[in-house]
């Protein structure tokens, strides 16, 4: 799996956070409650207004999905951290009806590790001391994630991470969550301010080997285990006409000078 393999995501937007409430919350109930109100509204003929109601406390975020064929598919286009109440989807097909949810996510996070990449060169093979555990995955005794007094505890313990030089990084971390989803790889570069989500892993997961990031850089890394809240109301719009549209092409208005007709769409 490389850096890459889910760039979609490191789509996210800034203001991403150790996000979670301060305050204890009374129940399972009010921790992991889902989002309400869902409305989706033309900010342009071409771009979806999202907006809900965030009810949740617990430590997670959202992921925003469509429907591209208004049916039963849907696919993740964004995800939020917790707290967000409004996206915007843009460049959207005209004179198309898109079905939206949010879906909530919820998971206690671990401690980061960190990892400088080397400078740029052939990527070697990793050594037997490369490929070795930093921890015992039998260390760990499993606690609930969707129980208000077990949540903090099923957070993964030990992350580690390895360099595999020049750009390959191995991590290991012990699981203690007994009823995950799946897990996150969130990766914070050093150029970002904010750790945002990269990879979605099985649950269980203990150790994760990716290759191909950039040369001489600082990374950080956080491994979530996380179950999907119950999601919104289903709201759908269609868009209208392309307000770019010139010519018999689709004009972008975020075009760069030197490409003054933008791309076909």
């Amino acid at each position: 799996m490389s850096y890459r393999i889910f760039q979609l995501i490191l789509f996210l937007s800034a203001g991403w956070g150790m996000a979670g409430c301060t305050t204890a919350p009374r129940s399972a109930e009010q921790m992991f409650a889902g989002p309400t109100a869902l409305t989706a509204t033309l900010g342009t003929p071409i771009d979806v207004d999202l907006k809900w109601k965030d009810h949740a406390s617990a430590d997670g975020g959202y992921f925003v999905q469509y429907s591209p064929e208004a049916n039963d598919d849907y696919v993740v286009i964004e995800a939020l951290p917790p707290g967000s109440t409004a996206y915007r989807h843009p460049h959207l097909l005209p004179h198309t009806r898109f079905v939206f949810r949010v879906m909530p996510y919820f998971g206690p996070v671990s401690e980061p590790a960190s990892v400088r990449t080397g400078p740029e060169g052939e990527q070697q093979a990793p050594t037997e001391g490369e490929l070795a555990r930093t921890n015992s995955p039998a260390l760990g005794e499993k606690r609930s994630i969707r129980s208000a007094a077990t949540f903090a505890a099923a957070r993964p313990t030990g992350l580690t991470a390895t360099l595999i030089p020049p750009a390959g990084v191995k991590l290991d971390w012990v699981d203690h969550a007994a009823d995950a989803d799946g897990y996150l790889l969130e990766i914070k570069p050093e150029w970002e301010k904010d750790f945002k989500p990269s990879a979605f892993l099985p649950a269980h997961a203990t150790t994760l080997t990716s290759y191909h990031f950039p040369a001489d850089t600082k990374f950080s890394f956080r491994v979530r285990p996380f179950f999907y809240g119950k999601p919104s109301n289903l709201a759908g719009q269609t868009t209208g006409d392309d307000p770019t549209m010139t010519g018999g092409q689709w004009i972008r208005s975020d075009a760069p000078p030197s490409q003054p007709g933008g791309a076909q769409r």
